[in-house]
């Protein structure tokens, strides 16, 4: 019994990292119609003017605009948040601010 759950165990570790490799091909390989590119646009007729209406048309009209506008955006957010949990630690007793050293 241990003999048969041994070798069943090497047949399983032989044969599955060949069907990872091989399944995409296999799948790929059944045809179809070729898939049409999708085009991802952001629905901004029920939007009212303001902030979210400005980086649904910036998405629409210039994705490195918006990738830039997101990336400035998240860097403020953790700069504020950083601030506050550092302002929160201070309140509570806790020194987040350069250790003093005594040798």
């Amino acid at each position: 019994m241990q003999h048969a759950s041994r070798s069943r165990a090497k047949c399983v570790a032989l044969v599955l990292p060949g069907w990872i490799v091989l399944w995409p091909r296999l799948v790929l390989a059944a045809g179809g119609a070729k898939a049409t590119p999708l085009e991802n646009v952001a629905d901004t007729r029920d939007l009212a003017p303001g902030f979210s209406k400005f980086l649904a048309d910036t998405y629409n009209g210039n994705m490195w605009l918006y990738a830039a506008y997101a990336v400035g955006i998240m860097v403020v957010m953790g700069l504020v948040l950083g601030l506050v949990a550092d302002k929160l630690m201070g309140l509570t007793g806790i020194s987040l601010g350069k250790a003093d050293h005594h040798e």
